[in-house]
């Protein structure tokens, strides 16, 4: 699934991200660009961020892109 759409930036390669050793949204930014474009994707990398990458329940709510 795409988190970031302005980048095309994957959920995959943002938990990527995570997992090398990015603990802030920033961080994640600098790592994939995501949320370098329109930001609308800051809050749901922040999501991932507290869930520490891991797929457990982190999207669920969130609508789903086109």
């Amino acid at each position: 699934m795409f988190v970031c759409m302005c980048i095309a930036v994957t959920e995959h390669e943002i938990r990527e991200c995570i997992h090398a050793g990015a603990r802030t949204v920033e961080e994640v930014s600098e790592c994939s660009m995501a949320g370098t474009g329109c930001g609308g994707c800051r809050e749901t990398i922040a999501m991932l961020l507290e869930n520490k990458g891991g797929l457990a329940g982190a999207l669920d709510g969130l609508p789903r892109s086109a």
